[in-house]
């Protein structure tokens, strides 16, 4: 069956499922005339099944496709990669079912979702291990950072069980810095300049290792600040500086030209915007002056890690459905507006005035851009390459 014939088909599949039903349950908890009750605190359980029910789909479908390219070696079997996808999409699942029912049926759920993550990370740990490329530096970075996320999602576990907030904040940081930033930019540092050198000529293709090694300490000296309470404003101007930097080394202008590769240096810009972001808050903090919530946050969720999502997700769907790397309108429109909702989402924390009618738009536009992605995309994952090769 052409839906299990790679993983990113079923993966990118129940990652596009999985961020509908997300949204659709967050629309209902947070903008319904009339809320449920839930079994966990809303906003906790929003910040959990973002960060952990969507990005890691789409991200093991690319790493276990892509990946195996990387280190020379075969793809995972089958009937491994399969176990993954159904640990995870019934722990998913569950923990959704379980906001409405009780906090045992949530812990659950999350064991499930754990199990399968884990099982996720040891198939990678075999296919490095399997490897002998030379350079195995990109695979060794994805691994430590889905332990940390596995790190994560047991002390969401404890979180659960304990019902103590601490271990909430634990379980976002690990997620967030030590887990999704890490992986994003490590996969960005290899791809973007590559993908770029094979499209723009002539153009030096620039990823020094010590870039990926700053980037990543940036991602965990922020977390660490996160979680001891100290200032991160000196980390979040370096962090911001740097992520600038590379923008300009990488040449965003010319990149938008050629759409599909426009579409991954955009994305790379929001990265660059959440820690400026960051600074401008922590600055602003070090003299008493409390600005912007969330807006950082959701400048690196929905701005950066949501649009490059798109933007890599398209462009595995293309590639590997062996039909030319090309978008149309439609999918150029849906990714434009997954823009629209990061930057709805930001303002919303500058703008109390209209904090209410942004947070709706950024919900709505959530749905309708992962809706008509998935329209456009899920018909290629239930049919065979356009190309006769296997995959």
């Amino acid at each position: 069956m052409a839906l299990f014939s790679a993983p990113h088909r079923s993966l990118f599949l129940c990652g596009a499922l999985a961020a509908i039903a997300t949204m659709a349950w967050w629309w209902m908890v947070h903008f319904s005339a009339a809320p449920p009750a839930l079994s966990v605190v809303p906003s906790q359980a929003h910040g959990w099944l973002m960060l952990y029910g969507i990005f890691p789909f789409f991200m093991s479908g690319f790493i276990l496709t892509a990946g195996p390219k990387w280190l020379a070696v075969p793809p995972p079997r089958p009937p491994r990669w399969l176990a993954v996808v159904a640990l995870m999409a019934a722990g998913l699942l569950t923990v959704l079912a379980g906001t409405r029912l009780s906090a045992p049926v949530v812990l659950a759920g999350m064991a499930l979702y754990t199990l399968g993550f884990a099982g996720l990370t040891l198939i990678w740990f075999d296919r490095i291990r399997a490897s002998r490329a030379p350079d195995r530096l990109h695979a060794w970075m994805v691994l430590c950072a889905f332990v940390l996320g596995v790190i994560g999602l047991l002390c969401g576990l404890a979180w659960i069980a304990a019902g103590d907030a601490r271990l909430w904040l634990a379980t976002r940081s690990l997620a967030l810095w030590g887990f999704l930033l890490p992986v994003f930019l490590t996969v960005c540092h290899r791809m973007v300049p590559f993908f770029t050198g094979n499209v723009l000529q002539p153009y030096t293709v620039w990823r020094p290792r010590w870039l990926l090694f700053a980037m990543l300490a940036g991602s965990a000296l922020h977390g660490l600040t996160e979680l001891t309470g100290v200032t991160s404003f000196p980390v979040d101007v370096a962090a911001a500086l740097l992520q600038w930097y590379v923008c300009w080394r990488w040449q965003v202008w010319r990149t938008f030209r050629v759409p599909l590769l426009g579409m991954l240096h955009a994305a790379f810009l929001w990265c660059a915007i959440a820690f400026s972001l960051y600074a401008l808050q922590s600055g602003l903090a070090l003299a008493g002056i409390w600005v912007g919530g969330y807006a950082p946050l959701h400048a690196m969720t929905a701005g950066f890690f949501a649009t490059m999502l798109l933007g890599f997700a398209t462009r595995v769907t293309l590639g590997h459905s062996g039909r030319p790397l090309q978008v149309g309108r439609v999918l150029i429109l849906v990714y434009l507006g997954m823009h629209l909702v990061a930057l709805s989402r930001v303002l919303s924390d500058f703008l109390p005035a209209a904090r209410g009618p942004l947070q709706m738009a950024a919900a709505i536009g959530w749905l309708l851009v992962l809706a008509v992605w998935a329209w456009k995309v899920v018909p290629i994952y239930l049919k065979r390459r356009a190309d006769g090769q296997p995959g």
